[in-house]
Parts: structure tokens; C-alpha cells; sequence
């Protein structure tokens, strides 16, 4: 064994038979590097591919919040001359970039006088972007808790709860 590393360093290096195992050893490792930069390019090309796929889910997405909104009030209904012809009201607020569908909404209010709590399921139309739909609660009440249930036109399922806290109102939001 050790005549034959002798023998390859002294001269079987340069014989041409030993040259070809070399260049194909040097072309086998270079061939399995290529390997592996091409799998992590593709790795790397397929989480590009995920992550521009969410980022369009979410560009086209409905956020629905509860907000107290400018109401205007029908002068026919109203029973005494006003000075305003607008109130604050609570309102369902689409701020995605899509429209909602089948919007299922949920509310508990307290009423502080009784110190009880009231809920009321409520059903809504559709929402476009950037606009809002009142809903059937006094402008003075105080939510307790609010859940928002819809859809976008896709399909996906979201919702919103919205609670409160220390007279604040935080909103968490789910994809369903």
C-alpha cells in the first residue's frame, strides 16, 4: 500500500489515466454543488411564490370594525326643528379592499341604569370597500362585547371581536 502512494506521487500523477479520475472527481463536485444552489433557488423561488400569494389574499381582504359613524337624520321623521341635520351612530365599517358578504353580527350592550346586559344576533347586506352599514343600536349604548362574522367574495372565512376594557374598545381579529 505504501509502494502505491509512492508510486502515484512520484509519478502516476501525471499519466493520463489518473488526470481523467481527477477532472471527473473535480466535475462530480462541482456538478453536486450546482445541485445544491439549484435546490436552494427553488426553495427560496417557492417561498417567494407563498408569500406573494398572501400578500394578494391580504390586498384583497374585508376588515370589518365598529365605529360610531355620521348619521344623517331624515327631516321627515324628525319631531322637533333641529339644528343639526347629523348624529354619531354605531356602524359596521368595512376598512379592507373588498367587499363582505353574509355578515353575521353579535353585540352585548349593558344597560347601567338596570346593571343588566343585553344581546342581539343581527344580520347585515353585503359591505363594499371603504363604506358602512348602521346597525340597530342606540348611539348612547355601551358595548360590551361585539363579535363579526363575514366572508369575502372567495369565500374565506373572518371575524372580528371586539371587547371592552377600561372603557376602551379592542379589536382582535381571526381568519377562520
Amino acid at each position: 500500500m505504501i509502494r502505491f502512494f509512492e508510486w502515484m506521487i512520484g509519478n502516476g500523477i501525471h499519466e493520463p489515466a489518473w488526470v481523467q479520475v481527477y477532472w471527473s472527481a473535480a466535475l462530480t463536485a462541482l456538478s453536486f454543488a450546482t445541485f445544491l444552489v439549484l435546490c436552494l433557488y427553488a426553495w427560496d423561488t417557492r417561498k417567494l411564490a407563498k408569500a406573494s400569494v398572501a400578500q394578494v389574499e391580504n390586498a384583497q381582504m374585508p376588515f370589518l370594525a365598529l365605529v360610531k359613524a355620521e348619521k344623517e337624520v331624515d327631516p321627515s321623521k324628525a319631531q322637533l326643528p333641529l339644528s343639526s341635520h347629523s348624529f354619531l351612530a354605531w356602524a359596521i365599517q368595512n376598512q379592507g379592499n373588498a367587499a363582505a358578504v353574509n355578515i353575521k353580527v353579535c353585540y352585548e350592550c349593558a344597560n347601567r341604569t338596570a346593571n343588566q346586559s343585553n344581546s342581539s344576533p343581527e344580520s347585515l347586506n353585503p359591505i363594499s370597500a371603504d363604506s358602512h352599514t348602521f346597525i340597530k343600536l342606540p348611539p348612547s349604548a355601551q358595548i360590551v362585547s361585539c363579535s363579526i362574522e363575514y366572508e369575502s367574495l372567495d369565500g374565506r372565512k373572518y371575524q372580528t371581536e371586539i371587547t371592552t376594557l377600561n372603557n376602551e374598545l379592542h379589536l382582535v381579529f381571526h381568519r377562520l
